[in-house]
């Protein structure tokens, strides 16, 4: 007879990892919730992934599927791992994160609560990979039910080591966009919500880590185009739904340009044109008034105001995200 399939599948992407996959392995061995399967999907890595992760797997109790593919992207290496996954849900880890030990039991508590919810993200912070030590902690609002009028003007949620999600809405939301070199995760979920409300563990039970290796954040530009094709793909959808969300989603994407603008390429000028037009696009987010603001003041300053405002108005539609 076969075995059972699990409860959980965790598709763990990875590329050039080695020195960073096992401590995020760790992280998976370490859940209270048992009923798992790690399925690691290498992206064609040229390090030492493939023996760090075939030793790790060797030491656990864990089922645990190792598969290489050519380099195609993380978008196809998540892909391959749904396909490869045989629980009824797909919690996703990027190999550089780390999950806190009651991820997966609290999210699946959040999902068998309230069956109709379609996936379950949570809370993070951003750490340092060699120290650990905590560079941010956001306080903000967890929106969570039917999210897609949100999501269809700004990622409201969180990135895919966030999130469990039920495999067959993902499967029936069409997977990942492998034409999307950013902000895949974003789209997703947007495709999510137009098939199921989602749900949020509002705490921090994941680790963003930042070190010397590739994220997103380190293109900008490549984030900004990614940003733009999202903008593009859902305007129809947009305009049938309400009609200021065109309106706020153009401001959101003002709004981004100039935080790249300001805080990565030091066009001052620049970014506040950005930032009034967003405001003159759509007034009512307070992120655009705060970007604004921030574009006059020094870092240090900006940052303490961001953690003031958020201490009382964090989980307000008042919060401030991005700036």
């Amino acid at each position: 007879m076969a075995d059972a399939p699990p409860k959980v599948s965790v598709v763990v992407p990875t590329y050039n990892r080695g020195h960073l996959i096992c401590e995020a392995l760790d992280s998976v061995q370490a859940q209270t919730f048992r009923d798992l399967e790690i399925i690691v999907i290498d992206d064609g890595s040229e390090d030492d992934t493939a023996a760090r992760v075939s030793a790790w797997a060797k030491t656990v109790p864990l089922p645990v599927v190792y598969e290489k593919q050519p380099n195609a992207g993380g978008n196809a290496a998540r892909n391959r791992g749904i396909d490869r996954a045989r629980g009824q849900f797909v919690a996703f880890l990027d190999s550089d994160d780390l999950w806190h030990p009651q991820k997966i039991e609290k999210q699946m508590a959040r999902l068998a609560a309230r069956p109709e919810f379609g996936a379950v993200y949570c809370g993070l912070r951003e750490t340092d990979a060699e120290s650990g030590r905590v560079i941010a902690q956001p306080r903000h609002a967890y929106p969570e039910g039917d999210l897609l009028n949100a999501l269809l003007v700004s990622d409201v949620t969180a990135p895919t080591s966030a999130y469990t999600a039920r495999r067959r809405l993902l499967t029936e939301a069409g997977k990942f966009d492998l034409e999307l070199a950013a902000r895949q995760d974003w789209d997703m979920w947007i495709r999510l919500a137009r098939l199921a409300p989602i749900g949020c563990v509002p705490e921090v039970l994941v680790d963003l880590r930042q070190h010397s290796g590739p994220r997103t954040v380190s293109d900008p530009a490549r984030e900004l185009r990614a940003h733009k094709r999202i903008l593009d793909k859902y305007a129809p959808l947009r305009r049938r739904r309400a009609w200021w969300l065109p309106l706020a989603a153009r401001a959101g994407f003002h709004r981004r340009t100039g935080r790249v603008q300001f805080h990565y390429l030091g066009r001052r000028g620049a970014a506040i044109r950005h930032y009034l037009i967003a405001i003159a696009l759509w007034p009512f987010a307070a992120d655009s008034w705060a970007a604004l603001l921030g574009a006059f003041l020094p870092a240090g300053i900006r940052g303490r105001l961001r953690r003031r405002w958020n201490s009382v108005f964090g989980r307000t539609f008042l919060a401030i995200r991005n700036h």
